[in-house]
């Protein structure tokens, strides 16, 4: 996967977990991948079982993962919600 990650796909793809998603607990929830939202109104948070993809202001970003391969799976996971 490359190095740089589409943030506007990111949050495009968070937009489509709100609106398709099922509310649970933690948030939405759509094809294994939670979205929710901070209280600060800034911060957006998107994650699996085995990743989890903080956005916050100006579109900085964090990244937790098992491996890079998760990493990678995830992310594609994301365009492909956010294409949807």
């Amino acid at each position: 996967m490359e190095k740089h990650i589409d943030i506007q796909k990111c949050l495009l793809a968070f937009a489509r977990i709100l609106e398709k998603g099922e509310q649970v607990a933690e948030g939405y929830l759509l094809e294994g991948v939670t979205a929710r939202s901070l209280d600060d109104g800034y911060t957006v948070i998107l994650g699996n079982r085995e990743c989890q993809l903080s956005i916050y202001f100006h579109n900085k970003f964090g990244i937790e993962s098992a491996s890079q391969k998760s990493t990678d799976a995830f992310i594609k996971l994301l365009y492909r919600i956010a294409e949807e």
